[in-house]
């Protein structure tokens, strides 16, 4: 398969130290993407990842939804064991080789949200795509919250904390509109596209405020699934929310006993467009920001 392995990134995810063999195109974006993950020189990989694709590499090919064929190797260092080889065109149903998550399964659990940090509390936010999760995060952004992760809470097994993972955030439909040529501006970006919101801006999220140390662990958490309403109603927060999809499968009774005591689960309405500064205004108050 065409691709140059010439370059190569060490990264640091959760505290696995995985060795990344690519082209140069993959280690600028591998720069981008995961930055705050690099890991301190003299750190000794547990896994080797090898990525290849064409030209262009393999993380633009991604980002493009192109039908570039592409391949990823998994092994285990420092002996090279294969532990999985993926070849493919398009992403579909292919796991993530970054993190390797399939090496990490009995390390981590992980839930699809939106997490930050104010107030001294950790609050993950889940739900479905376009629920208002990521632009709920940006407004409590700017209001002097911390991003922990625009895209999963991370729990680490051994100690229920959950742990920073600082990848690019996506910023999509009217919150893209509004920001584009205000906070976004002056800083890198890579673009995508969604067959439902349209294009997608993804920026470095330093850029956008404050971020969590890679190195951090918080809890307790506090889990509140985001909603939209089918109508223009006024946003709601109250307890008691739904379960989230956790993986592995089958790890949410393991996950719940890391959960804060007081308001573990939560549920906010919003409506159905916008409604997110009015919503912020109810996540910290509930939560005596």
């Amino acid at each position: 398969m065409p691709g140059d392995r010439g370059a190569e990134r060490v990264l640091d995810f959760f505290g696995t130290v995985v060795r990344v063999r690519c082209g140069p195109a993959d280690a600028v974006d591998l720069d981008f993407f995961f930055g705050p993950h690099r890991a301190p020189g003299g750190a000794r990989p547990r896994y080797r990842v090898e990525l290849a694709a064409g030209e262009g590499g393999f993380l633009r090919s991604l980002l493009a939804k192109d039908d570039a064929p592409k391949s990823f190797r998994l092994c285990a260092e420092p002996g090279g064991d294969l532990i999985e080889e993926r070849r493919f065109t398009r992403w579909s149903s292919v796991p993530s080789p970054l993190p390797p998550f399939r090496a990490l399964r009995d390390t981590v659990v992980t839930v699809q949200a939106t997490v930050l940090v104010g107030a001294g509390r950790c609050v993950a936010f889940f739900g479905a795509p376009h629920s208002g999760k990521t632009s709920l995060g940006l407004v409590l952004l700017a209001r002097g919250w911390a991003l922990a992760s625009d895209q999963l809470l991370v729990v680490e097994r051994a100690t229920g904390a959950a742990r920073p993972y600082l990848t690019p955030t996506g910023v999509r439909g009217r919150t893209l509109a509004a920001m584009r040529e205000g906070a976004l501006a002056g800083l890198e970006q890579r673009r995508s596209f969604c067959t439902v919101s349209g294009e997608v801006v993804l920026a470095r999220p330093e850029g956008l405020g404050a971020v969590v140390p890679v190195g951090r662990r918080l809890r307790p958490v506090h889990l509140v699934a985001v909603r939209r309403a089918g109508a223009p109603v006024p946003p709601t927060l109250e307890p008691g929310g739904p379960v989230p999809r956790v993986w592995p499968a089958g790890a949410w009774s393991w996950l719940g006993g890391t959960l804060a005591t007081d308001r573990a689960r939560s549920l906010l309405t919003l409506p159905a467009e916008g409604g997110e500064e009015a919503g912020a205004n109810l996540v910290e108050e509930y939560f005596g920001a």
